[in-house]
């Protein structure tokens, strides 16, 4: 295809419309002067519909939508969309302690049909840097910004034992509600024990009449352990905690990136008391043969298909005992991990990385060998550097503003957020050497 000669260059061009670019967008909006637009290869806003389980819930406020916590007057919020949407009050009266997901997609959806700067349907394939300026090749079009932003998402985690055997019957959970939902007489097993394998095992077992033959829960984790919700912890999730996690030493970052997993990736609390409950009426008050095998502290090592199913070969990580669960459908909810994009192939030789990651500026440009003024930035990979809140709503909008500020060289946004009721400085004293700090008491 003929494309046609590169049209204007914008301030910035986005890759990807997810919720953290559509944030970027958003408070974008009231800048008259500031020339951008984000591309995206779908037809039009999806978010997680293969996981938009009807009663699953957002783990975070709803105030922690695209832009409130930087900007609570943009039109763009969760409360003006229900306003707009005329079920203000109607949402007060319910007192959701945590909304529906669906109804989070429905407001970023509203959002996306809102904002002019967004172009669905449209392809990157490309993206050089010819003199000083990023040159954007899509399906359809060629455009120049003066800098970019990366905002295409991560890739679903397969398994090395799963590895090329995926198909209708053994699919990674982002799937599951495009595949069919008919358990009865199934053997299923769900792997994984985060929030998304709960809310996949609420959903199998929901319908009495739809349950299937054998249900396996098979997590590595000692327990099917819930997210730690508390305020002490929710402190991680703000920008004070940010900031200084950036400037702490990068071994002490790793271990605390592990040892603080459950404030980001456990089960919510209610969804575990919904699914006891669901199994103590099912098993001891309706009296149904439910024959469900919890299986934490297990590991799968194998799986090989068979003339009827699957046979997955699982290890106890407590015992030295292992065992074989035959299976007619495996669902895989063992997340995401990042990717490096076919269309950063020609700017990848210039990155600076990190170990696999992207060694990521405190204003969330990737350090590069081109010029200052022409920044890469990035969303939701920067995890290793700026805290376990990279990939969580929780400082979506605080992002979108530090980068605002990065782009234009003046504080658009007030970014200084107030202080932790935790004194991060005194816990973590950033004067001491390196080794003190890695030391264990």
């Amino acid at each position: 295809m003929q494309h046609p000669s590169f049209t204007s260059c914008y301030d910035l061009v986005g890759v990807g419309i997810g919720p953290f670019n559509m944030s970027l967008a958003a408070l974008l909006s009231p800048l008259t002067h500031v020339n951008s637009l984000f591309f995206d290869q779908k037809q039009r806003f999806i978010w997680h519909d293969g996981m938009l389980l009807p009663e699953s819930q957002l783990q975070v406020s709803f105030l922690k939508d695209l832009v409130t916590l930087v900007d609570p007057t943009n039109p763009y919020s969760f409360l003006a969309f229900l306003a707009k949407k005329k079920r203000l009050y109607q949402f007060l009266n319910a007192h959701f302690t945590h909304i529906y997901r669906a109804e989070f997609s429905q407001y970023l959806d509203w959002v996306s049909q809102a904002l002019p700067n967004l172009q669905f349907g449209e392809k990157v394939e490309a993206i050089e840097f010819v003199d000083d300026t990023f040159r954007v090749h899509t399906d359809k079009r060629r455009v120049a910004g003066k800098n970019i932003v990366l905002g295409s998402g991560i890739a679903p985690h397969i398994p090395a034992w799963a590895a090329g055997k995926t198909g209708q019957n053994l699919y990674h959970n982002h799937e599951f509600m495009h595949r069919s939902q008919q358990w009865h007489n199934k053997r299923v097993a769900v792997v994984g024990g985060g929030q998304s394998s709960a809310e996949i095992i609420q959903s199998i077992l929901a319908d009495s009449a739809n349950l299937p033959q054998t249900l396996h829960w098979i997590s590595r984790r000692n327990q099917f352990l819930p997210m730690d919700d508390s305020p002490f912890v929710n402190e991680l999730f703000i920008p004070s905690y940010s900031q200084h996690f950036y400037d702490l030493p990068h071994g002490l970052r790793q271990r605390k990136l592990k040892e603080q997993k459950l404030a980001s990736d456990g089960i919510s609390m209610s969804l575990l008391q919904n699914i006891y409950q669901r199994l103590y009426k099912l098993k001891l008050v309706d009296g149904l043969p439910l024959d469900i095998r919890l299986l934490p502290e297990h590991e799968v090592k194998q799986l090989q298909q068979t003339d009827t199913g699957y046979t997955i070969n699982c290890h106890n990580l407590s015992l030295s005992h292992q065992r074989n669960i035959e299976v007619d459908i495996v669902i895989l909810c063992t997340g995401y991990q990042a990717m490096v994009p076919n269309y950063l192939s020609q700017l990848a030789p210039n990155l600076i990385w990190e170990g696999q990651d992207f060694k990521v500026n405190k204003d969330y440009s990737i350090v590069w060998q081109g010029p200052p003024g022409n920044r890469i930035y990035v969303q939701n990979a920067a995890k290793h550097s700026h805290g376990i809140a990279d990939p969580n709503l929780s400082l979506m909008a605080w992002r979108s503003a530090v980068i605002i500020n990065s782009l234009l060289g003046e504080q658009i946004y007030d970014t200084a957020q107030e202080n932790s009721v935790l004194d991060w400085q005194a816990i973590y004293p950033l004067h001491q050497p390196t080794e003190e700090l890695l030391c264990d008491e």
